[in-house]
């Protein structure tokens, strides 16, 4: 019995120590965004330096101003480009998300987005219809050949550009969160901007990790989810890259098919158990048309948030089920 009680309190004394730890905290600038990971448990400070050390890597990876997919679009229509396993890998499996999408997300986007030259603050320029139907053809994923025994990448077109800016972040997160599970943490929660985020474990004092999900108009809060060990939250808004002209709103985030951004809504939070995958159906189902949304959403096993142009709150229903209104971690 003497035994058993010491062991009892012994096991009490740990579970009170794993809870009373103290989170470490690291930031670091990457994916053009702050990146703060937040994380506890044994070596805690170590397994969040090993995480930021890899999403810097796989920044360098997926970069488009240099390496190997800046090659690949300087040599579009010129020859393919033999590019890391990892990468040709990533590729593969973005482009077949992107047709699951049913098109709406769309990695070959970037010769349109640099058409309307979005900045902050408002600032950039509205195409014509005329530079728009000039520049759709060069966003064909159909037009992107990749060799898997050759290990190569070729846009058949000149001016094409590949644009992996709404995966490569949540990408980066997710094997973060992959090396800071391995090292054995606690807890653990990847804040990539507030646009992307992932939980591990608890969060510190015990429970699932509370979320506020920001309002694109307001500065009240939404309200907030609670995730489980493993999800995460994408959301894509046009609170930060847009351009505004008379009275409107241009947000950056386009349909590929028509090269126009939605007028109809200006926020949507996807949840899922991946931060590639929350991240690239918030771009999808915020650019495609209204009645393609819901499909989008349910045919994916996907939990969504979405703000419309009148302000209307919009939640299915796991969403609903989850979206308090209480402090936020």
């Amino acid at each position: 019995m003497v035994i058993l009680a010491l062991l009892i309190i012994g096991i009490t004394a740990l579970v009170f120590q794993q809870r009373r730890q103290v989170p470490v905290e690291e930031r670091r600038f990457l994916f053009g965004t702050l990146i703060r990971i937040t994380a506890y448990g044994p070596g805690a400070s170590a397994a969040v330096e090993s995480a930021l050390g890899e999403m810097e890597r796989i920044h360098s990876l997926t970069s488009q101003t240099d390496g190997s997919v800046a090659r690949i679009n300087e040599q579009a229509g010129k020859t393919p480009v033999h590019v890391e396993p990892e990468l040709f890998a990533f590729l593969q499996k973005v482009f077949r998300l992107a047709e699951d999408s049913g098109g709406y997300f769309n990695p070959m986007i970037g010769a349109l987005v640099e058409l309307w030259d979005f900045d902050y603050e408002g600032k950039g320029r509205i195409p014509s219809a005329a530079e728009i139907r000039q520049i759709l053809p060069l966003t064909d994923q159909k037009q992107v050949a990749l060799d898997e025994k050759m290990q190569t990448v070729f846009l058949k077109e000149s001016g094409m550009k590949i644009d992996l800016s709404g995966v490569a972040k949540g990408y980066a997160i997710d094997r973060a969160w992959e090396i800071l599970e391995n090292k054995g943490m606690t807890g653990a929660l990847i804040d990539g901007g507030e646009s992307s985020i992932r939980v591990l474990g608890e969060r510190p004092g015990g429970g699932p990790w509370r979320i506020a999900v920001s309002h694109p108009r307001q500065s009240e809060w939404i309200g907030i989810v609670q995730l489980t060990s493993g999800q995460a939250l994408g959301t894509s808004a046009d609170t930060e890259h847009y351009i505004e002209s008379n009275g409107r709103r241009y947000s950056h985030l386009l349909n590929p098919f028509t090269g126009y951004p939605p007028e109809d809504l200006l926020a949507v939070t996807i949840m899922a158990d991946s931060a590639l995958i929350a991240d690239l159906y918030s771009t999808a189902v915020f650019v495609a048309a209204a009645a393609d949304r819901g499909e989008l959403v349910a045919s994916h096993g996907l939990e969504a948030l979405m703000v419309d142009s009148r302000l209307k709150v919009v939640t299915t229903p796991g969403m609903e089920a989850i979206l308090k209104t209480e402090q936020a971690d």
